[in-house]
């Protein structure tokens, strides 16, 4: 996303306020028309001059309707415009925030991008590139009579004070409603994620009143809200109807005592009313407008954070000699530390298992070194580069990863496998083949073209898995992170993965696996038991002594409550 949002945008923008112009200019003809057909043909009876200032008053309103027209679609085609150039980067940014602040981003900013969209071609832009130009009808109605002007004057001065006081009335209270929808929408969609918790446990009564009572507390912001808003709109349509009967009484007045002529009255109150229309349109979609200003703030906030960073120099393909050095890491708004000095290293051609109990540290650990969150402390490096120095789409080439929870994309099985890019048919069954899941597939009602689903809910859990192992193999990469890979995997299933294991390791790729299952154990050349985020134990089983190491200052002897399938282990480096 481009760190100025407007990029690109400035000069269809100099067109609009251009046409903005010319469209209130060609108002006034209706205007000018009445004045100069009172003032002149009635009194002259001249058709000539009749049919002249009708065929120009009708052509300037040609032009205006067909300026209005173009700036609606240039209006228009900016909300899409910068839909296309931002969207992209700002999802991206969107999707790195969601997982390195545990799924607290700003989520709602491609509702912010379509929101801005909407608004760039509804009325409330239209106002806004309008109002400017009420400076000029209130000059020609200055030039009528001063009088006339200063009248004119004051009512957009006291409209333009409704505007002010509708905003410090409605503001903070748009705030307020928008949180508190946000969190009703939170409710609905983590109930729709858990659908069958919900139903299974008999909880939907339960959720349903939950979603009642947060919705009391909008309904109620949004009636007070809708009071303010409502009574403001309210008295300025009033008022603009009262200030033209002022106007066309107090022009009457003036043509009484011979000051202006009655086709000037009647051309001043018509102009006041063109001239108070855009601040009453104003007024009229302030909420739209309200909405529209945070969505753009919120996008330039985005905008910003994303414009800090520049990608790095390209790194050739690593060979995925893996170093994690002194890691630390504090999960968002959590007290206490996941992972403390964790220092490992593995060779390529080598699998790590790493074992422990719950809330060891194993998961947070496989997403570092991922690259999935940054750490807090120390560094994670493929090839001696810090992954902080890799761009997160070139260094996903060399990585597969399968995380605890699955999660597939709508689309096919091939699309999957193929993460969602164009699918090469050799690369893709490659993938397939490698994690020993083709004749899985080909069983499937249409084999690679099969749906999978929203999530990947049209298949089995222990497929998904599988399917998932296909994908972290796709493009062969050199490094491996498997987050529990085997919890839903039957026999079969599991032989699969140690095959697809050893295939990676023999072809030279770096596998860190974290497993509870003894089977998976047995072709780890080396095991790492964590507890309470730090590194207790490191047990090489094959003959590659010292690929991985663990903090000197290790205990002697093994936990007395270790896993039984955790191998004798010597403290210090294994």
């Amino acid at each position: 996303m481009p760190n100025d949002l407007l990029a690109g945008l400035r000069a269809p923008l100099r067109t609009v306020l251009f046409f903005s112009l010319l469209v209130n200019l060609a108002l006034l003809a209706p205007s000018l028309f009445m004045l100069h057909v009172s003032d002149r043909v009635l009194t002259t009876r001249s058709v000539e001059t009749l049919v002249m200032l009708a065929i120009l008053a009708l052509s300037a309103l040609v032009l205006m309707g067909a300026l209005e027209h173009f700036r609606s679609r240039i209006l228009a085609g900016l909300g899409i415009r910068l839909e296309q150039q931002s969207g992209p980067a700002l999802l991206r940014q969107l999707l790195k925030s969601s997982v390195r602040q545990e799924g607290r981003a700003q989520l709602e900013g491609m509702r912010d991008l379509a929101l801005l969209r909407g608004f760039l071609g509804g009325p409330g832009v239209v106002a806004l590139c309008d109002a400017p130009w009420t400076v000029v009808f209130l000059a020609v109605i200055f030039m009528f009579h001063p009088e006339l002007g200063w009248l004119a004057l004051g009512s957009t001065l006291v409209l333009l004070a409704l505007a002010v006081a509708n905003e410090r009335a409605t503001t903070r209270g748009f705030a307020e409603l928008r949180q508190a929808q946000g969190r009703t929408q939170k409710l609905v969609d983590a109930a729709l994620r858990g659908a069958e918790t919900v139903t299974a446990l008999g909880m939907s009564e339960t959720v349903a009143r939950r979603w009642q009572g947060l919705g009391e507390t909008g309904h109620e912001l949004q009636l007070k809200v809708g009071q303010v808003g409502g009574l403001l709109n309210s008295a300025s349509r009033v008022l603009r109807q009262a200030v033209q009967v002022l106007m066309l009484g107090y022009g009457a007045y003036l043509v009484i005592h011979d000051h202006v002529t009655p086709g000037v009255m009647l051309a001043a109150t018509i102009i006041l009313g063109r001239a108070l229309a855009p601040v009453e349109m104003l007024i009229g979609n302030w909420k739209g407008m309200v909405e529209a200003r945070g969505a753009w703030q919120r996008l330039r906030a985005l905008a910003a954070e994303t414009g800090q960073q520049t990608p790095g120099t390209e790194l050739p393909r690593p060979s995925g000699r893996l170093a994690v050095e002194a890691v630390g890491y504090v999960a968002p708004g959590a007290q206490r530390a996941l992972l403390r000095g964790v220092s490992l290293q593995l060779e390529p051609g080598k699998v790590m298992a790493n074992v422990g109990p719950s809330g060891a540290g194993n998961p947070t650990l496989a997403r570092l070194i991922a690259g999935v969150v940054p750490p807090g402390a120390g560094t994670v490096r493929i090839d001696g580069a810090d992954l902080r120095s890799w761009d997160p789409d070139r260094l996903g080439r060399w990585v597969g990863y399968v995380p605890q929870d699955v999660v597939l994309f709508e689309g096919t099985v091939a699309e999957n496998i193929a993460r969602l890019g164009e699918v090469d048919s050799d690369t893709m069954l490659a993938a397939a083949q490698a994690a020993h899941v083709h004749e899985l597939i080909l069983r499937l009602p249409q084999g690679y073209d099969t749906p999978v689903g929203d999530g990947g809910r049209a298949l089995s859990a222990g497929q998904r898995q599988r399917v998932a192992l296909a994908r972290a193999l796709y493009g062969d990469p050199v490094l491996l992170v498997l987050d529990e890979p085997d919890a839903s995997l039957d026999a079969e299933g599991e032989q699969a993965l140690l095959e697809a294991l050893r295939g990676a390791r023999d072809r030279g790729a770096a596998v860190v696996l974290t497993t509870q299952r003894r089977a998976a154990l047995s072709i780890a050349d080396h095991v790492v038991l964590m507890r309470d985020g730090v590194v207790e134990r490191v047990a090489a089983q094959g003959p590659a002594q010292g690929t991985v190491s663990a903090p000197p200052n290790g205990p002697p002897n093994g936990p007395p409550n270790a896993p039984p399938n955790l191998p004798a282990i010597t403290g210090g480096q294994a």
